[in-house]
């Protein structure tokens, strides 16, 4: 049960053991207001405060990795329906859908956590430089150890302002929960596209 006194939450990222991870930290509002007091110079140090909860954040190649055992993907392929997995046996978001099924493809789009953004890529092919995509693959982010679940996923801005199309509503906020944990504006995908429009 939560406690009725912790009013905001809080992010600030960390290194330890040089794994990255997350701290979340809930103040009060007399703990916010002596935290004003003190310097601007300050920094909020976890292990210090008894309220910090570690996340852990798995590096992309990490959760790629792990998705693609579970999906028993036929990487050596070029193209064709590479999950050699039992379908109902998989976690729901890493299931096929009905597009990937049909359409052959890279193994690499089966590894997205979103379904849409497995759908989006399918229906994009011709605009979508695989070679591009996949180095620009690292500018996704996992919060936590379960890399199938999508809401512990966020873009970065970079990602977003190449393939803002292939992001839809679901994703943008989740990446915005998370950016907001550390302070940071929210991603506008509608700023992306109207800059390219632009052009």
């Amino acid at each position: 049960m939560q406690s009725p006194h912790l009013s905001k939450v809080q992010t600030a990222d960390i290194d330890t053991n040089r794994e990255a991870g997350l701290q979340l930290v809930s103040y009060s509002s007399a703990n916010l207001r002596s935290f004003n007091n003190y310097p601007t110079d300050f920094v909020l140090d976890p292990t210090r405060d008894g309220h910090f909860i570690t996340v852990k954040r798995m590096t992309t190649t990490a959760a790629f990795t792990c998705i693609a055992t579970l999906l028993d993907l036929v990487c050596s392929q070029e193209v064709g329906f590479n999950i050699s997995a039992i379908i109902s046996t998989l976690p729901p978001p890493i299931q096929p859908t009905a597009k990937q099924q049909l359409i052959p493809h890279k193994p690499y789009v089966d590894m997205m956590p979103w379904s849409s953004m497995r759908d989006r890529l399918l229906s994009s092919m011709n605009a979508i430089n695989d070679e591009e995509f996949l180095a620009d693959m690292v500018g996704l982010r996992l919060w936590g150890v379960t890399p199938w679940d999508p809401t512990g996923w966020e873009v970065s801005a970079e990602f977003a302002r190449k393939w803002w199309f292939l992001i839809d509503d679901g994703m943008l906020r989740t990446t915005n929960f998370w950016r907001a944990q550390r302070g940071e504006s929210a991603l506008v995908l509608s700023h992306y596209a109207n800059s390219l429009r632009a052009i």
